[in-house]
């Protein structure tokens, strides 16, 4: 496999421009792609190097957030996880639903000596998986279950579809691993399909397509579409529409068309991502392909304007990236957008990783943005058994400018893993591609390659996978505001005047210099599409910043900055920023300084957390440094406010009710969750205070009427939400 891999080169002449197959180190087949968090996530077979039949044994994860750099997550699901299972991992589909993820699969059962259909369920989309039930789902000894696919419709029932020559149906109860019912199947009709199944055909007689196997069911604007492998062998891609799941099915025509894949076999998958429409299939195109040796490949396409699918050709091509990739993080070495001879491999240790590197190898990224930092350090973690290599760290083409070099020394180990740096021997601006070329004695293996890390002059760190919103954050610094931490979606490109980022101000507690201990609280804000400016220097590590104390011109240092990057045409915010929906906020110091700050007229709402300004009768309480308007400031407030506080055992209770009780001349709450004075910022995506301030600032920002519904009303969700109390002023219901 290593000298058909290592042939890539010559076929594939047009490799800065090639995109399919898009998986490179492992023969992969049956595509079957997941939308989820802004993540577009493919399920795949694996066919096995030199297989002469479709020897499968495990299934494979890949993801992607640009659409060209995938990351390989290995193989989370196998034949060894079903222990009713002995052979043939073959086609499989993935789906959602209440937080769970179910894998359906295909698999030859020892039990029934037939193919029978399984289903696995992880709480991670990337495994580990487990056997749901220690049995499969559904088998009756047949050989055609084969080819799962899972749709859930609008009214919340679940379908599953499968089976060649014969499409069979369940309805699969709430739990997604069991069903009610019994089996059902289409009518294989010559209306259905263009032509019945093999059994009922009349001798002699032209058909104008048939089903063969590989469903894919999904919808659009109100109608069933069921795609399928068509047409016997070689098979091309068809489909069938109906109103109802169960039929009746009218064959609507071709999608995917004879042409040369180099697999006589297809097998798809569509999904809408990030405002895209991506079809993906698989072919026999990398070297020593075929028909069973496949690879997985996309397309981009539009449907018609009555929600039909055009025609749609293999290319080598492939699609466009739809966002920059952003090198100021921790990379996985297994996230690709091409690569030449290598392979992947994983432990228990690492998780997967890069290996089987020889020299001329080597792994190439699309589309990687370098502005708003000027790289310094090249870093790599890597591991050789005898006698290591270099990286060589280029742009534009394997030739193009040497940014670093990596001298890779023998290890002591192939999985004896350190972390090595080299430094930028030149600058790089714009958007490139990025190569490692990686380099050493001609022959033998060289190293493995764990992950990589672009160290810049501005420091930045992606925290909890970027958070659980659909726009995964990055918190960074930027030269241009000095002394602030910024959290911000890593992908800005989504962004637009029409489209723009409101903007959370944030002031620390203790008036810390650093938002050390409300990190993950304002990242996971930042992931659902907002711009958070925090006062103080970035926290790399979760430990207490210790230095000079912030004060309250640094929030309105946070203000001129968004509003002057969001002018500033060379500003990578520019036209980005809803500098008409600022919200300033703080937690306990940091409240103090907001409410200094709060008759500051851009701003449109304000979040005190755990704060409120100190009464006659307990200034004495206050750290020095702390701001210390008295109760009259609360005059200055003209927008709306919300308090967000811990309970009675919160030192900051009776200062933050007091205030509450005071403010009647504009809309104000206060809220409770009763875990005293530190909030749940520190734990992980901010606990539940990031529930109510995520839902205040989507309805006071963004407009959200379902955030609207936690507040609003005498049974607003936050009354029914375990352990919070709210309280409102009269001029509460006025918010619209």
């Amino acid at each position: 496999m290593k000298q058909i891999l290592a042939s890539i080169a010559l076929g594939f002449a047009a490799v800065a421009s090639a995109q399919n197959p898009f998986v490179q180190t492992w023969f992969t087949s049956d595509p079957a792609p997941m939308v989820h968090n802004g993540t577009m996530y493919v399920y795949t077979g694996h066919d096995e190097d030199n297989a002469d039949f479709f020897w499968m044994q495990e299934w494979r994860v890949y993801s992607t957030k640009d659409m060209v750099n995938w990351q390989d997550h290995g193989s989370p699901l196998a034949l060894e996880s079903f222990s009713w299972a002995d052979d043939r991992a073959w086609a499989a589909q993935t789906i959602e639903r209440n937080g769970k993820f179910y894998w359906y699969i295909c698999a030859h059962s020892k039990i029934s000596n037939g193919m029978a259909i399984g289903v696995a369920v992880s709480d991670s989309p990337t495994g580990p998986f487990r056997d749901a039930i220690g049995k499969p789902l559904f088998e009756n000894g047949s050989w055609d279950h084969i080819d799962p696919t899972v749709l859930i419709d609008d009214d919340g029932q679940a379908w599953l579809m499968w089976g060649n020559p014969q499409c069979y149906y369940l309805k699969l109860n709430n739990d997604m691993i069991s069903y009610s019912g019994e089996l059902g199947r289409l009518d294989m009709t010559e209306e259905a399909f263009g032509g019945p199944i093999m059994s009922k055909r009349e001798k002699g007689k032209k058909y104008k397509d048939s089903y063969v196997e590989g469903p894919w069911l999904s919808k659009r604007n109100g109608k069933y579409q069921l795609l399928y492998a068509a047409g016997g062998v070689p098979e091309h891609i068809s489909y069938s529409t109906a109103p109802h799941p169960t039929g009746p099915w009218t064959y609507a025509g071709e999608i995917m068309p004879l042409s040369d894949t180099k697999s006589f076999t297809n097998h798809c998958g569509v999904a809408d991502f990030k405002g895209h429409s991506y079809f993906f299939y698989h072919t026999g195109k990398l070297p020593g392909g075929g028909g069973f040796g496949r690879s997985v490949a996309v397309e981009e396409f539009k449907y018609n304007a009555d929600g039909s699918f055009p025609t749609i050709m293999p290319t080598d091509e492939g699609v466009k990236p739809i966002a920059t990739f952003n090198p100021y993080q921790k990379v996985q070495a297994e996230t690709m957008a091409f690569s030449r001879g290598v392979k992947t491999e994983q432990n228990d240790e690492v998780g997967v990783y890069v290996t089987d590197i020889h020299n001329g190898d080597y792994i190439k990224l699309q589309n990687v943005m370098f502005d708003g930092n000027t790289p310094k350090q090249f870093v790599a973690r890597v591991a050789s058994g005898l006698r290591g290599g270099q990286i060589e760290v280029r742009i534009d083409s394997l030739k193009g400018q040497l940014l670093a070099r990596l001298e890779v020394p023998a290890t002591g180990g192939w999985e004896k893993w350190q972390t090595l740096s080299a430094n930028f021997a030149s600058k790089v601006e714009g958007t490139h591609d990025l190569y490692f070329a990686f380099t050493g004695r001609k022959g033998p293996k060289l190293f493995n390659f764990d992950w990589w890390q672009i160290e810049g002059t501005q420091k930045s760190l992606v925290v909890e996978e970027g958070g659980l919103g659909e726009f995964k954050a990055i918190m960074k610094e930027e030269a241009s505001l000095k002394a602030h931490t910024v959290f911000v979606p890593q992908d800005l490109s989504v962004f637009s005047a029409k489209n723009p980022l409101p903007v959370l101000v944030w002031g620390n507690g203790a008036c810390t210099n650093s938002p050390w201990e409300h990190f993950k609280f304002l990242n996971e804000i930042a992931s659902h599409g907002y711009l958070v400016l925090a006062t103080g220097y970035i926290p790399m590590e979760e430990k207490p910043y210790n230095g000079p104390m912030s004060t309250t011109e640094q929030q309105i240092q946070s203000i001129d900055w968004a509003i002057a990057q969001n002018a500033d045409p060379k500003s990578p915010y520019y036209n980005k920023i809803d500098v008409k929906n600022i919200c300033v906020a703080g937690m306990s110091c940091g409240g103090l300084q907001t409410l200094y700050n709060c008759a500051d007229p851009r701003i449109k709402t304000l979040m005190i957390c755990n704060s409120g300004l100190f009464k006659d009768s307990n200034r004495g309480q206050a750290v020095g440094g702390m701001p210390m308007p008295d109760k009259s400031k609360l005059k200055d407030i003209h927008s709306s406010i919300i308090y967000i506080l811990g309970g009675k055992e919160d030192i900051a209770y009776e200062n933050g009710m007091d205030d509450f009780h005071r403010i009647k001349h504009v809309p104000c709450c206060a809220t409770n969750f009763p875990v005293g004075h530190g909030g749940t910022y520190r734990q992980p995506h901010g606990g539940e205070f990031t529930v109510v301030a995520l839902n205040w600032l989507n309805w006071q920002l963004k407009g959200d009427k379902h955030a609207a519904k936690m507040f609003k009303g005498k049974d607003c969700e936050l009354s029914k939400r375990k352990d919070w109390t709210i309280e409102k002023n009269a001029k509460f219901s006025k918010l619209k």
